[in-house]
């Protein structure tokens, strides 16, 4: 696949063109992007919890993560950067975890 240049954003080039260009050669990059922004964000919280508690919770770091991804995401959303059904997916994956992480308490 290859991807088109910047030439399609055209003469109107704003700050919101320059950063929805990834969509247009990969649909699910912001999608990817969130993914690895929650993995990042549950990972550092769970080494320090590791550093201070002998026994860590991951599905709490998860958690913890998610609704940090569901804020990062939203703001995207309402910014325009990220496309509405990748919120969704986004929204309905951090859900999962905020939801196992209320019940196992």
């Amino acid at each position: 696949m290859v991807c088109q240049g910047l030439e399609i954003l055209g003469e109107n080039v704003n700050i919101t063109g320059i950063i929805t260009f990834p969509t247009t050669c990969d649909y699910y990059f912001y999608l990817k992007f969130m993914f690895a922004i929650f993995v990042i964000i549950a990972l550092g919280l769970y080494f320090k919890d590791r550093e201070k508690l002998v026994r860590a919770d991951f599905i709490s770091c998860m958690g913890v993560s998610g609704l940090a991804t569901i804020f990062i995401s939203l703001a995207g959303r309402l910014l325009g950067i990220i496309p509405t059904n990748i919120f969704i997916y986004i929204l309905i994956f951090c859900m999962l975890f905020i939801v196992i992480w209320l019940f196992k308490k």
